[in-house]
C-alpha cells in the first residue's frame, strides 16, 4: 500500500472530524466570540475537508487501489477549502470596512470565491449526487449569463465582481441563511443524534415498538412505524432511516407475509415521516422556522396534527392489509420484557428534556445542547451506556460526519437562494404562476405541487423546500394565506418527493434491502403515503388542521379528519370491517375526502356513507364470517 491511500486520507479526517465537533460546541454554547459568516465559513471548511479526505470522486471497485492523482486532488481541495476560511479570518475587519458592492473587491478574495463555489458544487456532487449538483449549477450558470437569455427569465446581468461579493464576501451566497442555520442549529441536533445512538440508549425506541405492538395483528410493520417515528425525531434523513430500521423491520415483515414491495414500502412511508413529526423534525423545519421568522415551537404545533394522521392512516393501512391477508402475531420470542423496558425508560429523559426546554421559550441549538448533556450524564448510570474515552471520540467525530450532507446540501442551497435574491427571478416566478392560476387558489397549489415534486427529484429535503419555498411561498402568501401555512404546504410536497416516483429515494432503499422491485415499492409507498398527498391541500382551506385558529374548530378537524384517514385507508386496502365490493370503495373514498373537507355538510356527508359501510359490514360479518389467521413468527436465519 502506498504512504497516499484514502485510508491515510481518512485517518487526518478522523482528528478533523473531532476537531469541528469540538469547535462547534466552543463557539455554539456561548464561551468563543466569532462574527456569524465568519462562524459559518470556518464550520463550512471543515466540512469541505471532511467531504474531499473520506469521500473519493470516484467509486472504485472493491480490492482496487485509488489511483494517487486523485488521491493528490483530494488533498489539493482540501487545502483550498482551508484557504478560504483563513483569508476571511485574517482579514475580516479590513473586509467589514468595505462598501459592499461599490468597493472594488480585492483580486485574492474573487479568485477564492470561485474557488468555493467549485468546491461546494463537487462537494454536493460527492455527497448527493447529480440532482442538487445539477440545480445548482444551473442557478450559478444563470447567475453568469442570464442577461443573454429570452426576456421572461432575464436578468440585468452581473459582474464577475458581485457574483464573487455575493457568494462569499456577504451573507447572501453561501455563507447565507442555510448554513447559518445548519451552523447554529442543526449541527446540535444531529449531535444529539449521534450521542443517542453512541450511549445506545436510542435502542429503546425499537424495544418500545416491538412491545406496543406485540398483540397486534401483522405487528412487524407498525414495528416499522413506531420505530421509524420515533427514530425519525432522532435522525432527519429519511434514506438513512429506511437503512437503520428498515435493516431489522423488513425481513421481519417478510417473513410474517408480507409482499417484498409492501415491506419496502412501509418502511419508506415509515422513514419518510420522521421528518415531518415532532418534537425533532427533519432539519427543512428549522430552516421554516426562520423563513416564517415564528419560533420552532411553532412551527412543531403546527405540524403535530398532519403528523399525526400521516402515521394514523400508515397504521391503518397496514393493519387493512394484515386482516385481509390473515398475517400473524409477533413471536413472543421477539419481544422484550416489560421489566427490561421499565428499567431503561429514563433513556427517554433527553427527549424529555429537549421538549421541556422547547417549552421553556429557549432556542433550538441550546435545547439540542441541553439535551445532549443528559444524555452524558445518564449514560453513567448503566455499564452498556457509559461512554469510555475512546467511545466518546468516535461519537465526536460521528457527529461531524453524520452532518456532511446537510452542510453540502446547505451550501449548494446557499448558491441557489444568493442568485435567487440577487437576479430577482423568484418574482418573476410568482408572475409566472400567478399568471397561469389566474387568481384561483386550488390551480396556484397544483402548479406549486408539481414544481415541489420536480424540484424535489433526488434531492434531499432541506435544498428541496428551500427551493420551493423561495420561489413559491411568496406567491401563495400573496394570495392571502398566512406564513406558516404557505410554508407548510411547501414542506410537504419536498418531502414527498422522497416516495414520490420515478426518484423516489426512500423507496429504492426500502426496495434494496426487501429485494423488490423499485418502481414498484415507489408507488406502493406513494398509496401508502396518500394522506400527506391530500393534506396540505386540505390544512390551506381549513388552517384548523395546523391548530391555527380557536380551539373548537381544531377539535371539530382533527376528529373529522381522523375518520376520514379511516376512510380512504379503507377505500385504497380495499377493506374496513371485510373486504369491500365496488360500489363500497367508492363510498369509503368520496366519504373520507368530504370529512377531510371543511365544513358541517361534508362532514355530516362523510359520516352518512362510511356508517352505510360500517353498517353493511356488520350485517354480512353476521352471515359470514371472516376467518382471521394467527400464526406467529420469527426472525429469519442471518
Amino acid at each position: 500500500m502506498t504512504i497516499l491511500s484514502r485510508s491515510t486520507l481518512k485517518k487526518i479526517a478522523y482528528p478533523t472530524g473531532v476537531g469541528m465537533t469540538l469547535f462547534q460546541v466552543y463557539y455554539t454554547i456561548g464561551y468563543g466570540v466569532l462574527e456569524g459568516s465568519l462562524l459559518a465559513a470556518i464550520f463550512l471548511s471543515f466540512a469541505l475537508v471532511l467531504i474531499f479526505l473520506s469521500h473519493p470522486a470516484i467509486k472504485i471497485d472493491e480490492g482496487k487501489e485509488e489511483p494517487v492523482p486523485l488521491i493528490v486532488l483530494d488533498l489539493v481541495l482540501a487545502c483550498c477549502a482551508v484557504a478560504t476560511s483563513v483569508y476571511l479570518f485574517f482579514n475580516y475587519e479590513v473586509l467589514q470596512e468595505r462598501m459592499a458592492f461599490i468597493d472594488e473587491v480585492p483580486g485574492e478574495a474573487m479568485i477564492l470565491a470561485y474557488i468555493l463555489v467549485g468546491l461546494v458544487l463537487e462537494a454536493t456532487r460527492r455527497m448527493t449526487g447529480l440532482p442538487l449538483f445539477s440545480v445548482a449549477l444551473v442557478f450559478f450558470m444563470f447567475f453568469l449569463w442570464g442577461d443573454h437569455l429570452p426576456a421572461v427569465i432575464r436578468h440585468n446581468g452581473a459582474t464577475l465582481e458581485n457574483i464573487a461579493e455575493n457568494m462569499y464576501l456577504t451573507g447572501e451566497g453561501i455563507y447565507g441563511v442555510p448554513i447559518m442555520l445548519a451552523c447554529n442549529t442543526l449541527f446540535a441536533f444531529m449531535m444529539f443524534g449521534a450521542f443517542l445512538e453512541g450511549s445506545n440508549m436510542s435502542s429503546i425506541f425499537m424495544d418500545l415498538a416491538f412491545r406496543l405492538t406485540r398483540k397486534s395483528q401483522g405487528g412487524p410493520a407498525k414495528v416499522a412505524i413506531f420505530a421509524s417515528a420515533l427514530f425519525g425525531t432522532i435522525s432527519g434523513s429519511s434514506a438513512g432511516n429506511v437503512y437503520t430500521t428498515g435493516v431489522f423491520t423488513i425481513p421481519l415483515m417478510k417473513k410474517c407475509g408480507y409482499l417484498p414491495h409492501f415491506a419496502g414500502a412501509v418502511e419508506a412511508v415509515a422513514s419518510t415521516g420522521g421528518q415531518i413529526m415532532p418534537p425533532v423534525m427533519g432539519a427543512a423545519a428549522f430552516m421554516m422556522a426562520e423563513f416564517c421568522k415564528v419560533s420552532y415551537l411553532d412551527i412543531a404545533k403546527a405540524a403535530f396534527l398532519p403528523a399525526v394522521l400521516y402515521y394514523l392512516a400508515l397504521w391503518v393501512m397496514i393493519h387493512f392489509e394484515a386482516r385481509r391477508r390473515g398475517l400473524g402475531l409477533i413471536s413472543s420470542d421477539l419481544v422484550p420484557s416489560l421489566k427490561s423496558i421499565l428499567v431503561r425508560l429514563y433513556y427517554l429523559v433527553p427527549l424529555v428534556v429537549l421538549i421541556l426546554v422547547m417549552l421553556d421559550g429557549r432556542s433550538a441549538a441550546i435545547c439540542a445542547n441541553m439535551a445532549t448533556g443528559s444524555i452524558l450524564l445518564l449514560s453513567f448510570i448503566r455499564k452498556d451506556t457509559r461512554f469510555t474515552l475512546k467511545r466518546f471520540i468516535d461519537t465526536l467525530y460521528a457527529a461531524a460526519f453524520t452532518s456532511l450532507m446537510v452542510v453540502a446540501c446547505c451550501a449548494a442551497s446557499g448558491i441557489v437562494v444568493g442568485v435567487i435574491n440577487y437576479t430577482g427571478i423568484g418574482f418573476k416566478f410568482i408572475n409566472v404562476l400567478t399568471t397561469l392560476a389566474d387568481g384561483h387558489l386550488f390551480i396556484m397549489l397544483i402548479l406549486l405541487m408539481v414544481t415541489s415534486f420536480i424540484l424535489g427529484m433526488g434531492m434531499p429535503t432541506t435544498p428541496a423546500y428551500i427551493v420551493v419555498a423561495t420561489l413559491g411561498a411568496p406567491a401563495l402568501i400573496k394570495m392571502g394565506l398566512p406564513p406558516v401555512v404557505a410554508h407548510m404546504f411547501c414542506f410537504y410536497y419536498a418531502i414527498l418527493s422522497f416516495i414520490t416516483p420515478p426518484v423516489c429515494v426512500a423507496a429504492y432503499a426500502g426496495a434494496n434491502i426487501a429485494k423488490a422491485d423499485p418502481m414498484r415499492t415507489g408507488f406502493t409507498s406513494m398509496k401508502l403515503g396518500i394522506v400527506a398527498f391530500i393534506v396540505p391541500v386540505m390544512f390551506v382551506y381549513e388552517p384548523s388542521l395546523l391548530w391555527q385558529g380557536g380551539r373548537l374548530d381544531a377539535l371539530i378537524a382533527t376528529v373529522t379528519a381522523i375518520i376520514g384517514v379511516i376512510g380512504l385507508s379503507g377505500a385504497l386496502q380495499n377493506w374496513l370491517l371485510r373486504a369491500c365490493n365496488p360500489f363500497e370503495r367508492l363510498l369509503l373514498l368520496f366519504g373520507g375526502l368530504c370529512l377531510f373537507y371543511p365544513g358541517a355538510l361534508t362532514d355530516l356527508i362523510g359520516l352518512g356513507c362510511m356508517g352505510f359501510v360500517v353498517i353493511c359490514h356488520y350485517a354480512r360479518n353476521k352471515t359470514e364470517p371472516h376467518p382471521v389467521a394467527g400464526k406467529d413468527y420469527t426472525l429469519p436465519e442471518s
